[in-house]
């Protein structure tokens, strides 16, 4: 009973491990927005834009010398998944939201 206990922690630890940028693979365009929150939770911000909700996830890794960090984005439309991945939602024109890498920040 002990060693089933101890795999189930295991097993819990490692899940709770993935990062952000691993777990957001597991989308596709059109999963619903039950299925963005199972996959990575609750999102830290969320704002609509026009007819789009647009999730964003705050993804922090501290070192010893630096702070490193990447923001993920789920643009939802109709309660669906229109673009997901790396970078900041921004308002493209009056009807339509992209993501911005980090790059061209």
């Amino acid at each position: 009973m002990k060693r089933i206990i101890g795999v189930a922690v295991l097993a819990a630890t490692v899940a709770g491990c993935h990062t952000t940028g691993q777990r957001i693979t597991r989308l596709d365009p059109g999963s619903d927005r039950g299925k963005v929150v199972s996959v990575l939770g609750r999102p830290d911000a969320m704002r609509v834009v026009g007819d789009f909700e647009v999730y964003t996830y705050l993804a922090r890794k501290r070192t010893r010398h630096s702070l490193e960090h990447t923001d993920y984005t789920v643009i939802l439309k109709d309660g669906h998944v229109v673009e997901f991945g790396p970078g900041l939602a921004q308002r493209e024109g009056l009807h339509n939201v992209v993501i911005v890498p980090p790059s061209e920040r």
